[in-house]
């Protein structure tokens, strides 16, 4: 029983803590507390949906027909390929205007080179 009593004694004074932090029953007003749980849950949920568009958005659009994000089906120019290097260094190999083009980006600049037409894609078997 001693336990059961140290218990519910423990239970009483977390109630009131959370009561003046405005996350408990019975407290009168919205307090800082509970605003900024309410907030931090909305920013995360935010980031999320943010992150699964950005991330599945051009498999949805395809398997919906839409296209992705800004009509990316629709536009002349097409990403094809993306890689990182060492010293902060990413290569971009797009395809424009039936021309492949190689995009370096780096700290000091962003270069291009012109790499010639793109391939023609693959015949499917009848």
């Amino acid at each position: 029983m001693r336990y059961l009593s140290i218990a519910a004694e423990a239970t009483r004074e977390g109630a009131e803590k959370l009561k003046g932090f405005g996350l408990a029953e019975g407290s009168s007003t919205p307090a800082f507390g509970r605003i900024l749980v309410v907030f931090l849950l909305l920013a995360a949920l935010a980031w999320a949906a943010a992150w699964l568009l950005r991330r599945f958005s051009s498999r949805w659009g395809a398997r919906f027909g839409l296209g992705g994000i800004g009509g990316a089906a629709a536009s002349p120019i097409r990403h094809v390929a993306r890689s990182s290097l060492p010293g902060g260094i990413a290569c971009h190999l797009v395809e424009a205007q039936g021309s492949r083009v190689l995009i370096t980006v780096s700290r000091h600049g962003v270069t291009s080179l012109l790499l010639g037409a793109a391939p023609p894609p693959p015949e499917s078997a009848p």
